[in-house]
């Protein structure tokens, strides 16, 4: 029932939309046999002017292009839908195209064309009958363009009819680079590293390893992050998990996670006898953001570190070893 009276609603829609429509402008009822004529003749006759494009283009009075344009005129006059319309429109710049190009064909000054002495003539003929001066010898160019604007719709500038007045002339400013000249005082050398600097780093890194190791002996067995994590430091920090997994590496100390918690203790030193089974075992590379550094000091509580804090070394740059 519901589509029945949109259906009526839709039919009542459209006649009233035809009775206002203008059938001689669009008609979008247009007998159909007659629409693919006009659609035929279009096609026809673009054929045959692009067949014919030269002739047209050199013709000298354009008379065949006249009647081109009549015979699109006169089927235009049964164009009443969109498609037809935009093969219209088509044509019609086709044939704009052609009358560009006769446009640009055209030679002034020839005597079959026009005659620049005789333009120039009337020129000044026009002008003299609106000039404002008595001796006659000057162009009234006022009267002239006020004239000429009433054969064209655009509108008037300001500009002038012999150029502009004056022109300021542009100065080209040219920037001279400045050469730099380094001073060799200034240059740095850069350093080198030594073999000596090589095992002194290594020296230390031993010595730093050893220390944890006796300490680990002393207050171990205990939980991994309360040994390793320095309260004050985060740097400090890393750098005893650094020197821890050198403990590790070498089966001096192992981490015991049965009961739930990471227990770090010392180990004896490997023998022939232990290699298989420090072979079985797996080593764990564990990395520590700043955030988890303040989780784990919050989580366990840890007050004071069981590793002390070393010193820290202030680099001198002295030019005679690694920094």
């Amino acid at each position: 029932m519901v589509l029945q009276k949109r259906d009526a609603g839709l039919r009542d829609l459209n006649v009233y939309i035809d009775s206002q429509t203008n059938t001689d402008q669009y008609d979008p009822h247009q007998n159909e046999e007659e629409r693919r004529d006009i659609r035929k003749n279009y096609r026809i006759l673009t054929e045959k002017t692009q067949e014919s494009r030269k002739d047209l283009v050199a013709q000298n009075d354009g008379r065949q292009l006249y009647n081109t344009i009549s015979k699109a005129n006169t089927l235009f006059e049964s164009v009443k839908n969109p498609n037809e319309a935009v093969l219209d429109s088509r044509f019609v710049r086709f044939i704009s195209d052609i009358n560009k190009e006769k446009v640009k064909n055209i030679k002034i000054g020839v005597e079959t064309e026009v005659n620049l002495d005789e333009v120039v003539a009337k020129v000044i003929s026009f002008s003299r009958e609106g000039t404002r001066h008595d001796d006659g010898r000057h162009l009234d160019w006022e009267h002239i363009g006020r004239s000429a604007c009433t054969f064209g719709k655009r509108a008037r500038t300001m500009d002038f009819m012999l150029g502009a007045i004056d022109v300021q002339r542009k100065q080209i400013k040219r920037n001279q680079s400045v050469r730099v000249v380094k001073n060799k005082e200034d240059l740095v050398t850069v350093a080198s590293l030594q073999q000596e600097d090589i095992e002194k780093q290594e020296n230390e890194t031993s010595n730093c390893v050893n220390t944890i190791m006796a300490i680990l002996k002393k207050v171990g067995p205990m939980n991994y992050y309360k040994f390793v994590t320095n309260p004050n430091s985060f740097s400090q920090t890393v750098e005893n998990i650094f020197y821890v997994s050198f403990l590790a590496r070498k089966g001096c100390a192992g981490i015991d996670v049965s009961s739930g918690q990471p227990i770090i203790s010392s180990r004896l030193p490997n023998t022939v006898d232990t290699l298989e089974d420090v072979e079985s075992k797996k080593q764990i590379i564990i990395g520590i953001s700043q955030e988890d550094y303040r989780n784990i000091i919050s989580t366990y509580n840890i007050t004071s570190t069981s590793i002390p804090t070393r010193e820290k070394k202030t680099a001198t740059a002295n030019g005679n070893g690694w920094y």
